[in-house]
């Protein structure tokens, strides 16, 4: 899996100016925003963020099957995060969770079929069985 490098929208759309109620029709057409671009809404960091699309079900409910991350290489990662990583020469997303006490990296699944993967820390953050690439900020799907 290759990262795709963002490329600047040229699509602005127009926002709605109020928040809308599911299952209530409301005219909006008079009450639109100045338009916005949802690279701004969606990244901060475009020279350092990448999209991956997604290919498996490990991490669902959270990210679906075939959707697309957007994963910034120039957060801090800490444990809690969704993270793009490489494990045994492989792409995965995975919440990652470090356990100080048992010098461990968990990479853990959403989805209860997936096992945690279990990995130990690289006080030289040299590792060789895995790299994380970079913090999952956002996912882009269709409904």
């Amino acid at each position: 899996m290759l990262p795709t490098p963002i490329k600047r929208s040229c699509n602005i759309l127009p926002l709605a100016h109020f928040s809308v109620m599911a299952g209530f029709p409301n005219p909006c057409e008079d009450f639109l925003e100045a338009p916005v671009s949802l690279d701004s809404i969606m990244i901060d960091n475009p020279s350092s963020t990448f999209l991956f699309r997604v290919n498996g079900k490990s991490m669902e409910p959270l990210i679906q099957d075939n959707s697309i991350l957007i994963v910034d290489k120039s957060i801090t990662v800490k444990s809690g995060c969704i993270v793009l990583a490489t494990i045994d020469g492989n792409f995965v997303v995975k919440e990652l969770s470090i356990d100080l006490g048992r010098a461990v990296a968990k990479f853990t699944s959403h989805n209860s079929e997936h096992p945690t993967i279990e990995l130990p820390i690289d006080p030289e953050n040299n590792w060789e069985a895995a790299t994380i690439w970079g913090v999952v900020t956002g996912v882009m799907s269709k409904l």
